[in-house]
């Protein structure tokens, strides 16, 4: 039996975080404005096959109903919840609100293969409606279904894989989705806040199969009694979890891939990164890496085959590479120029990496590894758009930036600005948690959740 803890707690907010390989939950006293748990769950909930990229709805929504009612047992005086997860992908629900398909997520390629005539489902897309939407993207994903006769007969709509969970727990038979998950799902209108309907109509795609569309910081209904708030992109949620100023402040998440995130006014010229909707009337700057800390992976991956080979080690070498490469900073090695973008861009999925400029003094692993941490931060300052030169400093999320003192000096370096560790497990969940709680009025948003959010240093 799980011990109760709320007794030397005040009001508890809770949110959740629906990855793609784990589910994760921050805990939230409101009364003493700080975190008081954190929970990561692993799941495998993957589909095989050979062409897309499905999970499971029943296991992830069993496994995030199983870590809501753990949490549930621990705390009693539960207040709000909040939902947040991968953003982009779809499933598909009946008109009783029930999940008939698999979620197709966001790594999901279909709409990358040949559908007509050599054209590929973005592309025909791009052709009819003259608007760019990347695979992956549930839109996307949808019209390449409706041409292949993939979608379930008795579909009445769709949802991200959060909306459903939510969905679940409230008993709701039609998904009510915020704008920071409707918008990335493609061909939305960000000024309006809605999908573009005449634009989908020309696709075939029937307007009252989109699901309704609200930007408000809302409740949807109740679980157990408890407000459960309507459900935002994991992008939103880190950044409402991680950064205390939202006027000074950049958000540089490292994980498999990586993110840079600050808010800006409405603009219709960005060029390398996504405007993204925040909260609030809000925006969001988004550039985006599809490799990020996989790059970084990638160079792990190879030593560690070599020492396996050698009968050396075979486990894990990041402790060795991250200590050549801050040996190779220290030193100021003149380093190889690698372009980490080994699994294209968002808006050049052919684009491959490259490593340049070695000489006959370079060609070392300490400043390869170095090359290629450059290499990941140049990649992410180029995707900032001009949206960071108002902002005085960086705030830095994601486990890698934890572990490798090297990449947080080279972020600060690459930016110019000094950067500030997040002490918050769990950025998106915590994000959720704050923005549930905000939702049931029980705290206040003045350009962050500055009161909840401490960095590493902070008295």
């Amino acid at each position: 039996m799980f011990k109760n803890k709320s007794a030397k707690h005040g009001d508890i907010a809770i949110g959740i975080d629906i990855g793609t390989t784990t589910i994760s939950a921050s805990v939230i006293d409101l009364t003493a404005k700080k975190q008081i748990d954190a929970f990561t769950v692993n799941y495998i909930a993957n589909i095989i096959s050979p062409d897309f990229s499905e999970q499971s709805v029943d296991v992830i929504i069993n496994e995030a109903e199983m870590l809501l009612n753990k949490i549930h047992t621990q705390y009693k005086n539960i207040v709000s919840i909040g939902l947040t997860g991968q953003m982009h992908g779809i499933a598909y629900v009946d008109k009783d609100g029930n999940a008939i398909s698999n979620l197709m997520n966001w790594q999901d390629k279909r709409a990358d293969k040949s559908i007509f005539d050599g054209r590929s489902t973005c592309e025909i897309i791009k052709q009819i409606t003259g608007e760019k939407i990347a695979t992956g993207y549930g839109l996307a994903t949808h019209f390449y279904n409706s041409k292949n006769d993939l979608v379930p007969a008795d579909a009445a709509g769709f949802g991200s894989i959060m909306d459903i969970l939510g969905m679940k727990l409230c008993g709701i038979k039609k998904p009510v989705i915020h704008t920071s998950v409707a918008a990335s799902f493609g061909l939305f209108d960000l000024k309006n806040g809605c999908f573009m309907k005449e634009k989908c109509a020309l696709l075939g795609i029937d307007k009252n199969f989109l699901p309704e569309v609200t930007e408000e910081s809302c409740v949807i209904g109740k679980w157990n009694g408890i407000p459960v708030s309507i459900a935002i992109g994991d992008n939103q949620a880190s950044f409402l979890g991680s950064v205390k100023d939202h006027k000074k402040s950049i958000l540089v998440n490292i994980g498999t891939g990586s993110q840079t995130s600050a808010v800006c006014d409405f603009t219709e010229n960005m060029k390398n990164a996504e405007l993204r909707p925040l909260i609030e009337g809000k925006y969001l700057a988004c550039g985006s890496a599809l490799c990020g800390g996989a790059a970084y992976s990638l160079l792990e991956k190879f030593f560690r085959e070599y020492a396996k080979a050698s009968g050396i080690d075979e486990a894990s070498q990041y402790e060795t590479v991250n200590a050549l490469a801050l040996e190779a900073y220290n030193n100021k090695i003149e380093c190889p120029i690698v372009d980490t973008t080994f699994g294209g861009t968002r808006a050049d999925p052919s684009r491959r990496g490259s490593v340049t400029m070695i000489n006959m003094h370079n060609f070392t692993p300490g400043a390869l590894a170095l090359g290629f941490i450059e290499g990941m931060c140049s990649e992410l300052y180029s995707l900032c758009d001009g949206f960071c030169t108002d902002k005085e400093y960086i705030v830095a999320s994601g486990g890698a930036v934890r572990k490798n003192k090297v990449l947080k000096n080279v972020i600060g370096d690459t930016f110019d600005m000094p950067v500030y560790l997040s002490k918050i497990k769990e950025e998106a969940a915590t994000g959720a948690a704050l923005f549930g709680a905000f939702a049931s009025e029980k705290i206040l948003y003045s350009d962050g959740f500055s009161d909840f959010i401490n960095y590493k240093g902070d008295e």
